[in-house]
């Protein structure tokens, strides 16, 4: 049986060291082009091929050589202080599903902050493969959105890397995602308000909210009440949400329940004097089942760490695969939710 070309193979009839192939092959800035070109024409020469997998693990090994946790993938992270994200409930449950169910895989995830001083875009990328990381879950970004910034990009030389976001905030690339099914969680709270006995619904949300789930809370919101008999109101959105205008709305719509996707909330209501499911009923689109903030809170529990572990199912099949770059057709992974009637939302018929 024919031996398999190896790097040595190589190294000798470049006559480099075996090191400077590896770093050849792996394009690493510190090796010449005409280095590198050399050691190319010779490895198709000699038949040589990389085994991915191999490639892989020796890189990780020798970023952290002792910790037995695997192979490392990168968890990239925005905001103005690292582990901001962590703030917030439903951004801790992505992470929580992401590493258990990358550590099921073999594999361990390293945070990495795009908001490290001195950090660009590109220097980031080129941190990342030169630590032999190819697998990247791009959280969601810190960045507050709107009409006239919207378009949120991430410049990394995608070639390298299989990648996946969370969420829809990403615009430029397209990358294969993961995302909350917020349409039908708005179907849902719809019909279970309706079901209740509530004809006269509204939903308020910031202009931030409505453009990260890409308007589809208010889409499903309109869909509904345009096909059913109740009272069409307009949502009430605006640049930031504040007791006053939503106490002005709910007066002038005359409204029985309000559905939103706001923390402060609870707090609002306190502000306009109204007691949660007995003046008004309430259903939030993004309650937290252990989080006492949401203590008698109706509304919908999006299973959060499932987009996590999802997210990661999608990049580890992108890996065994061996596919880097923009995906041609982006595939798009959807986690349903479930209603929790919690007191906030009392029979009304």
């Amino acid at each position: 049986m024919k031996k398999r070309p190896s790097l040595q193979d190589i190294a000798d009839v470049v006559k480099v060291s075996k090191m400077t192939v590896s770093l050849a092959l792996r394009k690493h800035p510190r090796i010449s082009e005409a280095t590198r070109l050399k050691v190319e024409k010779a490895a198709v020469k000699l038949g040589y091929t990389i085994n991915p997998d191999v490639s892989k693990y020796m890189s990780a090994i020798r970023h952290n050589r002792s910790d037995g946790k695997g192979l490392p993938l990168a968890y990239l992270t925005t905001g103005k202080e690292k582990g901001a994200w962590r703030e917030s409930d439903t951004e801790r449950h992505y992470w929580e599903g992401a590493n258990k169910r990358a550590k099921e895989y073999g594999y361990y995830f390293e945070e990495y902050w795009l908001g490290e001083p001195g950090m660009t875009e590109d220097r980031m990328s080129n941190i990342l493969w030169n630590r032999g990381i190819s697998g990247v879950v791009v959280s969601p970004f810190h960045q507050t959105l709107s009409e006239s910034a919207r378009d949120l990009s991430l410049k990394f030389n995608w070639d390298q890397f299989i990648a996946v976001a969370v969420s829809d905030m990403l615009r430029s690339p397209i990358l294969n995602r993961v995302l909350h099914d917020h349409y039908t969680s708005a179907l849902t709270v719809m019909k279970s308000l309706i079901e209740l006995g509530y004809g006269r619904i509204g939903l308020c949300l910031t202009e931030h909210m409505d453009l990260t789930v890409n308007q589809r809370w208010q889409a499903a919101y309109r869909v509904y009440r345009a096909n059913h008999p109740i009272k069409r109101i307009e949502p009430l959105i605006l640049p930031d949400l504040n007791a006053v205008a939503i106490k002005q709305w709910a007066k002038k719509n005359k409204l029985d329940a309000i559905i939103s996707a706001e923390t402060r909330m609870p707090q609002f209501f306190k502000e306009m004097d109204l007691k949660i499911g007995h003046d008004i009923a309430y259903a939030d689109l993004d309650i937290d089942l252990e989080d006492p903030r949401y203590d008698g809170i109706s509304g919908i529990y999006q299973n959060s760490q499932m987009m996590g572990t999802g997210a990661v199912d999608l990049l580890i099949a992108g890996i065994q695969r061996n596919e880097p770059g923009i995906p041609e057709i982006p595939v798009v992974l959807q986690v349903e939710g479930n209603w929790h009637d919690r007191g906030s939302t009392p029979n009304a018929k």
